[in-house]
């Protein structure tokens, strides 16, 4: 587990950042915050909106379905 305390951050900016996985900012002492690249973010946002999409089509799995007729009647 890679680590930056706030001080150093304070202290040398962003340079205090290290390029590449998840950091754990610690404050007092205690894990505070990850960063973690914008490209690695990014990812788990768009993973988790499909996990979601997916929650919502099991959550309806059991609905009845809606004849093509009945959804979109010819004028």
């Amino acid at each position: 587990m890679r680590t930056i305390t706030l001080s150093e951050i304070k202290r040398r900016g962003s340079k205090a950042i290290p390029d590449g996985g998840p950091v754990y900012l610690i404050v007092n002492s205690k894990p505070k915050s990850v960063l973690v690249p914008v490209s690695e973010y990014e990812s788990l946002v768009e993973a988790l909106e499909e996990l979601e999409d997916v929650r919502a089509v099991e959550a309806r799995r059991e609905e009845g379905t809606v004849r093509y007729e009945d959804a979109f009647p010819r004028p």
